[in-house]
């Protein structure tokens, strides 16, 4: 292979920023010619301002090198990471301390996924990219970086099909100056590069797909809602919204509800919302529209309506269309009236309290449809996460006679309490004077369950790769934010895995779904985002950036005993102690500043099922700990080991006996199986920076409340 050197001259006259490196000559030694690491490197100085001049090597170097004074960096990744940080004033590796983790993250990503010239899950990694790419310009923030020009090099050399959002961003990439100075070649493969010229051809062509993308989509048939004839055939809000002026023109009806309105005699504004988003759109009616007349009384906030007519450019710089009734052949019809003067959600601001005290109201506030929204969507997110990795969906039993958790804090199923009612009060006693369940429905005390993990655990050892998403209960006496007494649960069990495969999956999983909810759910999280918590998305997008923090129990520990003095927790830190929520932010949010897990934690915390180690003080247990939230998902190793499992059940004070099922996977064909479970509430209030537990439930149950 051709080699050659490239040294990397002092900052060009135009960048006025001090250099982080001395004035001295730099020098770049890479392989020339088309080599791929070649182009990334020169497109990198490129675009970073720093001239390369290339010359022959003294050896024959076979990978890239770079000397800064005596000091050498070698590979790719690493000689690109460098120019990068020459010039203080360049973004070209991300203007902040996250968007640097995240184009380092890109960087690895790219020469794992297409470090060879055939990549062997080169299509899968494309499909993930274009679910980045939908909605982004450019991999990192709003700029041209790093990890745009690795990727963009290394695609624009394979001959792979491309998605529209993939080649979109490459088209962009690779019509950037910094590429075309070098003489980047055009890209060879995708439906969309076969037939694109080089040179400015790719910008030409990224504009013209852009410009006739909207086209395509908003013919009446992708516009009009589903099962809508009752009303002519509505369209949603949340598609006018996107579309914006693109549908200008366009007869439009739309159905919904009244957020606010005004009344000007010579024209009523009305703003409509209908669940579709947390945007509403403007309705300017003139007072000669059919129709009219009916909404003089009882069209106020919460009022429903159907509105038709022409959609034009708004004035307001909020909203860049609005609905216009004018026209003899527009109509608005009142569905049903609202007398404000007695509607408990008149327009304005209510607390969280108050809206869970009109649970059937509740979900008209904007917040709490944007729950929802969110909600949904990483329910659907869990089934898609597993249904892509072959896992089998089986639905365990409510109702159950075995305590999971060896807690005790169960809601008790029984029928005694009515029958006794019909009997004079009197309950069915054993000679010892105890409660006799024989005569009970289940013929044994039954209760409502607090997980699906040993249900889903006979499946596990059966059909290998499992998961269970349902309702759990637990009559804990909590008043807290963080606690409810129904919720649901996500618990996945893996066939043939350890620890160390559980925590992957855990974080594959995190990943997946937030990655989803800021695909689908976008404007929903800018809201949460400038109402709930500033700094929402990139949080979210930080989660993203890079590879969970891992350590052990006993390391947290550690560090945490160290840090107390500065930390000041309320409760003392110690070895053996379950970690308070503060202790789990203070590592996650303060130490790491990203997702932690923590793992092989002390037995006498953790419960019967988990696999005992070598050390018979520790077992595989492991919890994600997430900053502004703490404890996301709790997982562990299973004990497989028969004689173990006894003794754990023993030692937890429960009856082997009742667990007769359990111990028989034990028997007939024992395998080492892990799995985790995550509350599902809490991946909500996680994703939505939402603080309060109940506040992420459509009809949270909690003590003293069983409403709705």
């Amino acid at each position: 292979r051709c080699s050659a050197k490239a040294v990397v001259g002092r900052p060009s006259p135009e960048c006025s920023a001090p250099p982080h490196l001395p004035a001295a000559m730099v020098v770049c030694t890479f392989v020339a010619g088309d080599d791929v690491s070649a182009l990334k490197i020169k497109v990198a100085a490129k675009a970073a301002g720093v001239d390369l001049k290339l010359e022959r090597p003294k050896g024959g170097a076979c990978v890239p090198e770079l000397h800064i004074g005596g000091r050498v960096v070698r590979y790719t990744n690493a000689v690109i990471r460098c120019i990068g940080r020459i010039f203080e004033g360049s973004d070209i590796y991300g203007s902040t301390f996250v968007e640097n983790a995240q184009v380092d993250a890109w960087l690895d990503w790219t020469e794992m996924e297409f470090g060879s010239s055939e990549p062997p899950n080169g299509e899968a990694a494309v499909e993930k990219l274009a679910t980045h790419l939908e909605s982004r310009t450019y991999l990192v923030g709003q700029r041209y970086t790093l990890a745009d020009v690795s990727l963009s090099c290394s695609l624009a050399q394979l001959k792979l099909s491309l998605p529209p959002a993939v080649q979109r961003w490459l088209n962009t990439c690779t019509a950037h100056e910094s590429f075309k100075a070098v003489g980047g070649a055009a890209p060879k493969g995708g439906k969309a590069s076969a037939s694109a010229p080089s040179g400015a051809a790719p910008a030409a062509a990224a504009s013209s797909s852009s410009a006739a993308a909207p086209a395509a989509a908003l013919d009446d048939a992708s516009l009009t809602a589903k099962y809508s004839t009752a009303v002519g055939g509505r369209v949603q809000i949340k598609k006018i919204l996107e579309a914006g002026e693109a549908l200008v023109g366009r007869k439009i009806r739309v159905c919904g509800w009244v957020r606010t309105m005004r009344d000007q005699k010579q024209v009523m504004f009305l703003e409509l919302t209908d669940g579709s988003g947390p945007g509403g759109l403007q309705v300017v009616l003139d007072p000669a529209v059919p129709g009219y007349e009916s909404l003089k009384s009882g069209c106020g906030t919460g009022a429903s309506v159907m509105c038709y007519g022409v959609l034009v450019k708004s004035p307001a710089a909020k909203q860049p269309v609005e609905l216009l009734l004018k026209e003899p052949d527009h109509e608005v019809q009142l569905f049903g009236s609202v007398d404000s003067s007695d509607y408990p959600m008149a327009k304005g601001k209510h607390s969280m309290e108050f809206l869970r005290s009109i649970g059937h109201l509740r979900p008209r506030a904007t917040i709490i449809g944007s729950v929802a929204r969110v909600r949904n969507a990483l329910a659907h997110a869990t089934h898609e996460f597993f249904r892509e990795r072959d896992f089998i969906y089986v639905h365990t039993p409510l109702i159950t006679a075995a305590d999971c958790e060896g807690a005790g804090e169960m809601f008790q199923v029984t029928t005694l309490m009515a029958d006794a009612e019909k009997d004079g009060g009197k309950l069915p006693m054993t000679a010892d004077k105890k409660i006799d369940y024989s005569k009970d429905f289940f013929c044994k005390p039954s209760y409502l369950t607090v997980s699906g993990q040993l249900s889903v655990e006979n499946y596990c050892c059966a059909l290998s790769n499992v998961y269970t998403f349902g309702p759990t209960f637990r009559a804990e006496n909590s008043h807290t934010s963080r606690h409810l007494a129904e919720f649901w649960m996500i618990e996945p069990e893996l066939a043939f895995a350890d620890i160390q495969d559980d925590m992957q999956c855990a974080e594959d999983y995190l990943k997946y779904c937030v990655r989803y909810a800021m695909k689908h759910n976008r404007a929903d999280l800018e809201f949460f985002d400038k109402q709930i918590e500033q700094g929402l998305i990139a949080r979210l997008e930080n989660l993203l950036a890079e590879p969970f923090q891992r350590l052990t129990y006993t390391e947290a520990i550690e560090i945490l005993i160290k840090e107390s003095p500065k930390a000041k927790f309320k409760v003392a830190v110690e070895w053996g102690m379950d970690l308070g929520s503060e202790h789990e932010r203070y590592l996650a949010e303060k130490i790491y500043k990203k997702p932690t897990i923590l793992y092989n934690y002390p037995k006498d915390i953790k419960a019967f099922y988990m696999r005992l180690n070598d050390d018979e003080k520790t077992v595989a247990a492991m919890d994600v700990l997430a900053p502004g939230i703490g404890e996301v998902i709790g997982g562990s190793q299973r004990e497989e080991r028969l004689d173990v499992l006894d003794r754990r059940i023993t030692e937890m004070g429960l009856d082997v006996k009742d667990y007769w099922w359990y111990r028989d996977l034990r028997r007939y064909g024992t395998v080492p199986h892990a799995g985790f479970g995550l509350g599902f509430e809490r991946l909500i209030m996680l994703v939505t920076g939402i603080e309060n537990i109940r506040d992420v439930i459509p009809y949270p149950r909690y003590p003293g409340h069983a409403e709705f």
